[in-house]
């Protein structure tokens, strides 16, 4: 039984390579321009990939805690291309998941 428990525990990629190719698709991503959108699209996928490995790597608490404040991450970080008041609570947002992150690691 914990054979079965440790294979299921054990991710796929690392975060790390998570982070590296997030880099990867936002570089080519922005890099190259089409008339598609799909370079667009990848360079989005690519700073979504960054910021969520990088959260994830931050935080030092248990896995909910770690995809929440991923989760949030990825919310808020679009809010702070708008204006006014929406651009306030993305900036809150974030600043909700540095203080997040910033707790777990202390708490230990």
């Amino acid at each position: 039984m914990d054979a079965l428990q440790k294979s299921s525990r054990t991710p796929s990629l690392p975060e790390s390579s998570i982070v590296l190719l997030g880099i990867l698709f936002a570089t080519v991503g922005l890099t190259f321009r089409d008339s598609f959108g799909f370079t667009s699209l990848l360079a989005a996928i690519g700073i979504g990939l960054v910021i969520a490995g990088t959260v994830y790597i931050a935080v030092e608490g248990p896995e909910a805690v770690r995809l929440s404040l991923v989760f949030v991450s990825l919310v808020a970080l679009p809010l702070l291309s708008y204006g006014g008041v929406v651009r306030w609570i993305g900036g809150s947002m974030i600043g909700a998941v540095i203080a997040g992150a910033l707790y777990t690691r202390i708490s230990k």
